[in-house]
């Protein structure tokens, strides 16, 4: 979905410093990218299934891909820790399977909104909640999510503010906000694209760091601002991986994880920083090497090293582990058993501002059997539609797969209430390209999936109108006609536009 906006690159990469003191990386920067260079990758968790293999997740965003800037270690310094500044949220406490929307909204999406406008992240105003994109797609259960679900929520329909929304959390799982204000606030904040690498050898971790420290773009005139990196670790068997740093060594005191968890469930994580110095005697010989080879494979590697590490935010409340951080060691993402954990993931935000958009006020039985089509033609005269295009939202987010909206009532399980809602129809007013007139013609259409039972009904229907500033100039109310419903039998509706944006 091409946006009229302001865009800021929120890379994915890998750094490292090797180390007594500030890192030096072995590897000096190269015209030529290497085989162990970072690149993008797909796995299963990094990208909607029901997008196909060809689906470029970052093909709308402005920055450079993964591994086109060439990262000079050197300049980077020892330690960068953004969660320590006014962009980066509080650290939360999470419920149920939300850890990756803490993780991709609540934490990642509010910090890269408020560097790309240039705020902090202090007001409900300025933060993103967790709930609104897991609820979209969790099946009204509490089931776990990946980042990319609340990313492509982000593309798709936008996250509201959590002024707008409410609270961070709501406490009803599977329930979605009724008011078409809430849905609109949403639509002025976007993902405009997100990536994955790995985070494997020396030069995909020297990537990362640059990427913590400045995204890789050195800017002499500007202040150094990072980007963050989300995580998926492994959480079983804690006790067996984290340890405290020794008395007298660097950051004395603090929890470090040593590899990820050996057994246990995928769990989303922030990065936010690193720490060269910090580190640990892992193989126990009484000192802290990065040169020799700990684990007897042959060869000394990043998975060899015992100083370096990244600073990861948890979402298990600020008192966790003293003050809701903890260290993650360089080499602890190097994990055959755990194969999630070796990749670091990315993402690029994007105000968007909305000109044209659909208020719907209805009611279905089963939201993810309910089907919406809406068009629009120049000619306020036509029959049919020129452009057509069905919302994920109100679809069943089909690009989920089985990650949909759940078998439940529009507003939520056991509830029936009609439920207020927006969508945007900026794309179907740009497909009519400059040739528009400033008459038009909107079609809805509402049905259910085939197989499905589904019924619902259309309380209301109308078009609003924006101008460039995102100021309401006119709403044209959609005549229904009849009882509204839809089901077995599809309900269409219709209206003329007289002063399309």
């Amino acid at each position: 979905m091409k946006m009229r906006s302001t865009s800021l690159l929120t890379l994915l990469g890998l750094t490292w410093s090797a180390l007594v003191g500030p890192a030096q990386a072995e590897e000096p920067p190269s015209e030529s990218i290497s085989p162990d260079a970072p690149r993008a990758v797909y796995h299963g968790f990094m990208r909607p299934p029901g997008m196909g293999e060809q689906y470029n997740t970052w093909a709308d965003a402005s920055g450079p891909d993964v591994g086109e800037a060439a990262v000079d270690p050197k300049r980077l310094p020892s330690r960068v820790d953004n969660s320590a500044r006014p962009e980066f949220p509080p650290i939360y406490k999470q419920r149920y399977g939300t850890c990756g929307q803490y993780t991709a909204a609540a934490t990642m999406f509010t910090y890269e909104m408020n560097v790309l406008n240039g705020t902090k992240a202090d007001t409900d105003e300025r933060r993103f909640p967790a709930t609104f994109s897991w609820n979209m797609m969790n099946r009204a259960e509490k089931t776990g999510s990946e980042a990319y679900h609340g990313w492509e929520v982000a593309k798709h329909v936008g996250l509201p503010t959590i002024k707008a929304y409410g609270t961070v959390e709501w406490e009803k799982v599977g329930a979605w906000p009724n008011g078409y204000n809430i849905w609109r606030d949403a639509m002025n904040h976007r993902v405009a694209g997100y990536r994955y690498t790995p985070a494997q050898t020396v030069e995909q971790l020297n990537e990362a760091r640059g990427w913590l420290y400045d995204r890789n773009r050195p800017d002499a005139d500007a202040p150094a601002v990072g980007g963050l990196l989300a995580l998926d670790g492994r959480m079983g068997e804690l006790k067996k991986v984290t340890v405290t740093i020794p008395d007298g060594q660097h950051e004395a005191g603090k929890d470090i994880w040593t590899r990820w968890g050996p057994t246990g469930y995928g769990h989303g994580i922030t990065c936010a920083g690193y720490d060269d110095n910090v580190g640990y005697d892992v193989n126990g010989d009484g000192q802290i090497t990065n040169d020799l080879d700990i684990n007897g494979d042959g060869a000394v590697t990043l998975a060899d090293w015992e100083r370096g590490a990244y600073i990861v935010v948890n979402s298990w409340g600020g008192k966790w582990s003293g003050d809701g951080k903890i260290y993650l060691l360089y080499s602890a993402m190097i994990d055959p058993t755990w194969k999630r954990g070796n990749y670091l993931g990315r993402v690029e935000v994007v105000n968007h501002t909305p000109r044209l958009t659909l208020r719907l006020k209805l009611a279905c039985d089963d939201r993810t059997g309910l089907r919406m089509t809406v068009g629009i033609a120049g000619d306020p005269e036509a029959d049919a539609p020129e452009h057509t295009f069905k919302p994920e939202a109100f679809n069943g987010w089909p690009i989920f797969r089985k990650s949909n909206a759940g078998h439940v009532p529009m507003a939520g399980p056991d509830d029936d209430t009609p439920l207020e809602v927006g969508v945007d129809l900026t794309p179907l007013l740009e497909s009519l390209g400059e040739d528009a007139d400033g008459r038009g013609k909107v079609f809805l259409s509402l049905s259910r999936a085939d197989g499905s039972d589904a019924t619902g009904m259309l309380h209301e229907a109308a078009v609003r109108a924006y101008g460039e500033n995102g100021q309401p100039v006119k709403e044209t109310p959609i005549t229904i006609g009849g009882s509204g419903t839809f089901g077995e039998k599809t309900l269409r509706v219709d209206t003329v536009i007289a002063h399309l944006p």
